[in-house]
């Protein structure tokens, strides 16, 4: 019983980074995408 309960938490363990990493990823995306916008906006206002 308590092999079974190590194992589950463990699991749970590993959901829980997973699910961080993933959330971690689509924040730099975002911040990425943002950085991009912005860079692009000035470079379009210096032209013009």
């Amino acid at each position: 019983m308590g092999s079974m309960m190590v194992t589950v938490l463990v699991r749970f363990l590993e959901g829980m980074f997973v699910i961080g990493a993933i959330g971690s990823l689509v924040v730099i995306v975002l911040s990425g995408i943002e950085d991009l916008k912005m860079l692009l906006g000035r470079e379009e206002e210096n032209h013009s």
